[in-house]
């Protein structure tokens, strides 16, 4: 592998890790909003 390629996966694990935090913190906003509407 040379250094372009790893730089390219780095790039796209840092991309992937970003999209799941993302989406973890939308779903846990989106569960607080509805709780609260509820009540």
């Amino acid at each position: 592998m040379d250094l372009e390629s790893t730089q390219m996966m780095d790039a796209i694990a840092i991309g992937l890790a970003a999209c799941i935090g993302i989406g973890g913190m939308l779903m846990m906003f989106t569960d607080v909003f509805t709780r609260k509407k509820r009540r």
